[in-house]
């Protein structure tokens, strides 16, 4: 499985082997900065998955910061090491998740805010923002973790993550491509409501 996913993620990854993890003598299938693209975007996905926060303002620019901070990352700007590449990717897969999963509906969140009344929305909505800060804090800290162990369960957790992560953003892309198409068609093709006179 190991040398599927080594071949998969190449199209993906320059697969830098000098920024990539090894462990128990394997290297993982993708580089440090990918393996935390695809971790953060998975226990993103996840953190959505079971409670979506409120796309509030402070939340947008937030995200798109994480975005942003991918460019002068990746393109080397300052000197880096194995846990701030992981970190850039990180960022970039929260904030990526985030855009991508704006359009989709309430309906895949677990947790619906429908029935509870505004006050109950803000108590949940920071929940949410503490539970995603939270999630995000574990994968910055935990990944160079499980990068720098010499574990061969890090080395599996660390892959399941990141093919978990390439999973979620490509199910999360489909969606968004499906949405866009039903949008243009419903434009394109369906009748605009009459208005009565």
């Amino acid at each position: 499985m190991l040398d599927f996913l080594h071949q998969l993620f190449s199209h993906l990854c320059g697969q830098n082997l000098a920024h990539t993890w090894s462990l128990g003598g394997e290297a993982l299938p993708c580089c440090q900065r990918c393996t935390g693209v695809y971790v953060g975007a998975f226990v993103a996905a996840l953190l959505h998955l079971v409670r979506r926060p409120q796309p509030t303002s402070f939340w947008r620019w937030l995200n798109g910061a994480f975005l942003l901070f991918m460019v002068p990352a990746g393109f080397h700007w300052f000197p880096q090491g194995p846990e701030l590449r992981a970190a850039s990717g990180i960022l970039f897969g929260f904030g990526i998740v985030a855009f991508l999963w704006l359009p989709l509906p309430e309906k895949f969140t677990i947790y619906d805010l429908r029935f509870t009344s505004a006050r109950d929305d803000r108590r949940v909505n920071r929940k949410s923002q503490i539970i995603n800060a939270l999630g995000l804090l574990a994968a910055i800290i935990g990944t160079p973790l499980l990068g720098a162990s010499e574990n061969s369960l890090a080395a599996i957790a660390l892959t399941l993550l990141t093919a978990g992560g390439a999973l979620a953003l490509a199910l999360l892309l489909v969606a968004n491509l499906f949405l866009a198409a039903r949008g243009l068609w419903r434009w394109f093709f369906q009748p605009a409501p009459r208005v009565a006179a």
